[in-house]
């Protein structure tokens, strides 16, 4: 086990610290004014509301307040200008962010391919409008809707250049088929060509097209919460591994975000489990699934699940690959958000500070593409 180091706050780090999971909270009414054509009059014209068309699909849960411990719908505090998001950096203590959508976490449920296409291309133009400056820190994920892969590869094209640009967000709450298929390729080829990771993020509500029976059967916002996040990705991850998209793209850099820890290693051994008994069944493979994971998959690191259990954390870390694939995210401002200092105290004395700068920020500068 290294020594204690003198690390007591990311403040004595010596690396740029990254937050890889910062959200932004748009809702439709900034989106809207930045879609085009026939689809800004489906989504404004078309409605008998004064407020338009919300394309959003909602599983209705009513989510917990940790504040003030009653139930609410859940609405947190708005991010809309850049200096509500330095705001938010100042308290994590954060150097540099790759922000995220708010309400685009829904956007791979979206029932109309052309309307979820467009909305991808309306944030990013509103997310390049308001937000990013490199020289502040700001960088951004390019969304693209799965709906349509061709238009989702023209968009990632559209955006290659753009200097702030420093990923491609994939909604994939929900997303059918799972993303091992085909038809998705346009995308992960984009991604390849523009040196873009593929940032994979999904969204509780997404069990209401993933897992619709057993959302209807858990009624409540608690439970579904636990599993969505996680069983998505790893229906997801296994797809795509056992139909070959890493081998297909070997420069491919896949990021599973928000589902914590645990799931990693559990998935990643349970793969090589059934890789070595059935092979026959992903004949596409050439190694086995764990080293595909060690080359091209990261991981983020919120919700940090088991802090209050000594060397919990610090071991599954070891497990899942450490310092090599894991990268800390705050998921700020929601209201499970983890602060940078709780994961670094898990970490201090477990692990040297070169582990400890690559998690805070090194694994995130190879990862992403900050200019």
């Amino acid at each position: 086990m290294p020594t204690q180091t003198a690390v007591r706050s990311v403040e004595d780090l010596n690396t740029t610290v990254v937050d890889a999971d910062f959200h932004l909270t748009e809702g439709i009414e900034e989106i809207r004014p930045y879609v085009d054509g026939p689809m800004e009059k489906m989504l404004v014209g078309s409605s008998s509301y004064s407020g338009g068309v919300n394309p959003y699909p909602s599983s209705g849960d009513l989510h917990p307040s940790v504040v003030t411990g009653r139930t609410r719908v859940f609405n947190e505090e708005k991010l809309a200008t850049p200096a509500d998001v330095r705001e938010g950096m100042d308290l994590l203590g954060i150097d540099r962010v790759s922000l995220d959508p708010g309400i685009q976490l829904a956007l791979g449920m979206v029932h109309h391919d052309q309307v979820a296409a467009a909305l991808a291309t309306a944030y990013n133009e509103y997310l390049l409008d308001t937000f990013l400056s490199e020289d502040d820190g700001l960088y951004g994920s390019a969304v693209v809707a799965p709906q349509r892969p061709d238009l989702a590869a023209e968009e990632i094209d559209d955006r290659a250049d753009e200097s702030s640009v420093a990923a491609v967000f994939l909604p994939s709450g929900g997303v059918n088929p799972p993303l091992g298929d085909r038809r998705y390729d346009p995308i992960y080829d984009a991604c390849e060509r523009a040196d873009l990771p593929l940032l994979l993020h999904n969204v509780s509500g997404g069990a209401i097209t993933s897992f619709p029976i057993q959302h209807q059967a858990f009624g409540r916002h608690m439970p579904t919460h636990v599993v969505s996040h996680p069983m998505q990705h790893m229906v997801n991850l296994t797809h795509m591994l056992t139909t070959g998209v890493p081998e297909r793209f070997p420069d491919l850099r896949i990021v599973f975000q928000e589902a914590g820890l645990g799931w990693v290693p559990y998935l990643v051994n349970r793969l090589d489990y059934e890789y070595y008994g059935q092979r026959q069944d992903a004949p596409v493979l050439k190694r086995p699934p764990s080293e595909y994971v060690d080359e091209q998959c990261y991981f983020t690191s919120q919700p940090v699940e088991g802090m209050d259990k000594p060397g919990y954390v610090a071991q599954v870390i070891r497990l899942m690959g450490g310092e090599h694939n894991l990268m800390f995210a705050s998921d700020y401002p929601h209201h499970d958000f983890d602060h940078a200092d709780d994961l670094l105290r898990q970490l201090t004395g477990e692990f040297d500070r070169k582990a400890i700068e690559a998690i805070f920020g090194g694994t995130a500068t190879e990862v992403y593409r900050f200019r």
